[in-house]
């Protein structure tokens, strides 16, 4: 437990976690599909063709259509489901982690929401029977909106940070089904997909994808331990015209002292643009290159307790949505360095001689790292502490990019490509290596293998 006054690490700017109770907190041995069959069954005996009654996929929302067709009050059918939901409750049990989860965003001062389909009285009988209610800040069950509100509708999400006055990019919906990332992707929130909780999940699947994915709760703990304390290290030399445009897209989801910009001896308003922008700035006071810029962030990253570290270049080629995608599977555990490959995105607006010096680059590279990355000479990357604790960089400029690559391959870190989308603005295009560069990177890098 964390002491009171205790100093808190956080990187990712997340203000507001909004979870799904079945399926994510809770589960129950009676599935959906049992509660569907017997909701069935109950409108059958009530006299309602079964032609009428249909798949009931999904039940709430299936009801109102079956009360229009029936001239039946809506309200005689829900009490229906929601007596069944209720019942359902009594057997339902927390999933392991479910209460270490809450302590600890209680602990890190996040606000916590309930938004449920479940109706309200069985939500308020299961979170008091599991002593769970008092986590909560706000609870929005679907009695609380109007029918066509309820999610997958993105406006149950919105009615949440509506409440708390947050925005969308500060806050991350967790849930276990495609009901619960679909409204969460058109609100414009981060979120968290638990895969493997079976017991409490709906009746159907909808697939979409999640910010980020774990099986269990316990393993969302983990990650969120790690979302925490994540660092983005930012090199930059004279890129005035750029920077604050890039700092202000990372602002949106990473916290401004946890975004690292090397001012790498710039003789033009680099440093008072990151330091207006309230980012941490460290400035080299004579230009070392890129490598050198790289070298100090990820030491000054590692020294302040980085569990995560993105490098995000300045002169606006990175998107961040690009770089959630790229910590995706270092975050969840699933590789120990990612690379961003714009060679396996979206390459349109990449200039033709960028991707052919980038090839020759990479059969370079491939050559001393004993194995292939499509584009090594990326800038956007992601490591967890223990593969940036491990290499070591001693090319301070553009060669480092490959060096990088060697180095993380040498040293056993598990290594994964994420597709990107290539951004070239006439100014990015200037930016990075030719062919002369081209020429020294190989250079250096022969003479580095050869001391």
């Amino acid at each position: 437990m964390k002491s009171r006054g205790a100093t808190k690490v956080e990187s990712m700017d997340i203000r507001l976690a909004i979870f799904d109770l079945d399926g994510t907190l809770i589960g129950a041995p009676k599935d959906f599909h049992q509660i569907k069959e017997e909701l069935k069954k109950r409108l059958l005996d009530m006299g309602i063709p079964k032609e009428t009654i249909g798949d009931l996929t999904p039940m709430y929302e299936n009801l109102f259509r079956i009360a229009e067709e029936t001239n039946r009050k809506p309200e005689e059918l829900q009490k229906i489901l929601e007596d069944l939901e209720e019942e359902r409750v009594d057997e339902s049990f927390l999933f392991d982690g479910s209460r270490e989860f809450l302590e600890f965003l209680k602990e890190e001062g996040i606000k916590i929401a309930l938004m449920t389909r479940s109706c309200r009285r069985a939500a308020t009988k299961a979170l008091n029977m599991h002593g769970i209610k008092k986590y909560f800040d706000f609870i929005l069950t679907r009695s609380d909106v109007a029918k066509d509100e309820v999610k997958p509708n993105e406006m149950h999400v919105k009615r949440v940070l509506e409440h708390f006055k947050i925005p969308p990019t500060k806050a991350i919906v967790i849930g276990d089904h495609g009901y619960d990332i679909v409204p969460a992707k058109r609100a414009g929130t981060l979120s968290l997909l638990i895969t493997s909780h079976e017991s409490g999940r709906m009746s159907f699947k909808i697939e979409e994808k999640p910010t980020f994915e774990v099986p269990t709760m316990k393993e969302a703990l983990s990650l969120f331990r790690r979302l925490l304390k994540t660092y983005v290290v930012v090199p930059a030399y004279n890129e005035e015209r750029t920077l604050g445009e890039v700092l202000s897209s990372l602002k949106l989801y990473f916290k401004p002292e946890h975004i690292v910009v090397v001012n790498d001896g710039s003789v033009d308003r680099t440093r008072e643009i990151a330091r207006k922008s309230g980012v941490h700035v460290l400035t080299h006071i004579v230009n070392r290159g890129l490598g050198g810029a790289l070298g100090t962030g990820i030491i000054y990253a590692l020294k302040k307790g980085a569990e995560i570290i993105i490098t995000f270049d300045a002169d606006g080629q990175h998107l961040v949505g690009d770089a959630l995608r790229v910590m995706k599977p270092v975050a969840e555990g699933k590789a120990d360095f990612a690379v961003g490959s714009r060679l396996k995105g979206d390459i349109k607006e990449m200039p033709f001689i960028k991707r052919f010096g980038n090839l020759i680059l990479d059969g370079i590279t491939a050559f001393f790292a004993r194995m292939y990355v499509s584009d090594s000479q990326s800038g956007l990357r992601c490591f967890n502490r223990e593969c940036a604790s491990k290499i070591r960089i001693t090319c301070d400029r553009y060669a480092v990019s490959s060096e990088i690559i060697i180095e993380v391959a040498s040293r056993g870190c598990r290594i994964e490509e994420v597709p990107i989308k290539a951004v070239y603005t006439d100014y990015a295009a200037k930016k990075g290596t030719n062919v002369l560069e081209g020429v020294k990177i190989a250079l250096n890098l022969l003479f580095d293998k050869m001391r």
